[in-house]
């Protein structure tokens, strides 16, 4: 039978919140003549949140689980989700218990009675007592700079907690940017000439338990998501990411140079500052520009080798291109440039099609 309502609910070493968080939804679904599902997307390096979803499978059938050991991120992570459903349906919700269960039969409603393809709970409809906390500050100032960048009119468009309609979902979904962990700003903005939207108040909670997955990673993927959305269809935003990685080797090429001279000659000084800057760049690739699709155990080896024999070749083609220029144009620093620039998009074409390939 067709299911009204598909919860999609993210895990990040999530262990101690599974059994309230689900149990509290049952609590509130149960006897709402609401055929639902939970279906759990797990990015945990561990199996310990996956081991205590078995054990609710055990009992509960209504549970799905999706164990993910590549292209993680929270955004991949709830479409992945959502494109396992065949309800009519999609809530977003997160696993820590700090959007309530409470409110998922509203979103229901409010969606359904409207004819709508989105719903969100935003926190700023109404007073909430954890909104005077920095973070929430931030976030009210951020959704005003959103509302004002794009021309949009919401409240909250950083709300992680909403439902949508899955037949809209599954017709957009290959639009997205699918970049960091802002899915409902990632929607709005791809479809909103056309998206019929509204929003229900509700009162952020406290965290149940475990701790925040707010780091310097998500800032970063947030303002590639906003990149892309501005010129993503010129200029790929982690191309950006990897150009700013690229800047940043650099100064640490130049850094280890310096150093390396008082102990080598030149030319050893610069063979060595070479191999230990392509090295700290694929580190950082690896962590920020294609963080989703992070390279671990053997993995991690024979991606730093591809990397290697990438950039290699993107160093020949450097050097040709900026002799070139400047044996013909005389000009050493757009010749150094241009090369640069060329050396850095071959670099970055092949590793993200064959290195870090989606």
């Amino acid at each position: 039978m067709k299911k009204n309502i598909s919860i999609i609910i993210p895990t990040l070493d999530e262990k101690e919140n599974i059994n309230k968080l689900f149990y509290e939804i049952k609590k509130n679904l149960d006897n709402q003549n609401i055929i639902w599902e939970v279906i759990f997307v797990d990015d945990s390096e561990d199996n310990q949140t996956v081991n205590e979803i078995n054990k609710l499978q055990n009992i509960e059938n209504n549970i799905c689980l999706i164990k993910r050991f590549e292209n993680r991120g929270l955004s991949s992570a709830l479409i992945q989700g959502a494109l396992s459903s065949n309800a009519e349906y999609v809530i977003f919700i997160d696993g820590d218990l700090q959007h309530p269960p409470s409110k998922i039969k509203n979103l229901y409603d409010e969606i359904r009675n409207k004819n709508l393809d989105i719903v969100s709970a935003s926190r700023f409809l109404e007073t909430n007592e954890f909104l005077h906390q920095k973070r929430y500050k931030a976030s009210l100032f951020v959704n005003y700079l959103l509302k004002k960048l794009f021309k949009i009119n919401y409240s909250d468009v950083l709300t992680g907690y909403f439902i949508v309609r899955n037949q809209f979902l599954k017709k957009n979904y290959k639009k997205l940017s699918n970049i960091g962990f802002k899915l409902l700003l990632d929607i709005i903005l791809t479809t909103k000439n056309t998206i019929k939207y509204s929003e229900i108040p509700f009162k952020f909670q406290k965290r149940y338990s475990g701790e925040s997955k707010l780091n310097s990673k998500v800032l970063i993927d947030f303002i590639a998501l906003i990149i892309d959305k501005l010129i993503g269809k010129i200029i790929p935003a982690r191309y950006f990411i990897y150009s700013f990685i690229g800047s940043l080797g650099v100064i640490f090429q130049l850094g280890v140079f310096y150093i390396l001279q008082f102990f080598l000659n030149f030319i050893p000084s610069l063979l060595f500052s070479i191999i230990l800057t392509i090295f700290f760049n694929f580190i950082l690739n690896n962590e920020i520009t294609y963080s989703d699709l992070k390279k671990r155990g053997k993995l991690f080896y024979m991606g730093l080798i591809k990397y290697y024999f990438f950039c290699s070749f993107g160093a020949v083609f450097n050097f040709i291109i900026a002799k070139m220029l400047y044996d013909n144009l005389l000009n050493i620093y757009f010749a150094v440039l241009l090369g640069a620039f060329v050396g850095s998009v071959w670099n970055y074409s092949m590793n993200t099609s064959y290195n870090w390939k989606k």
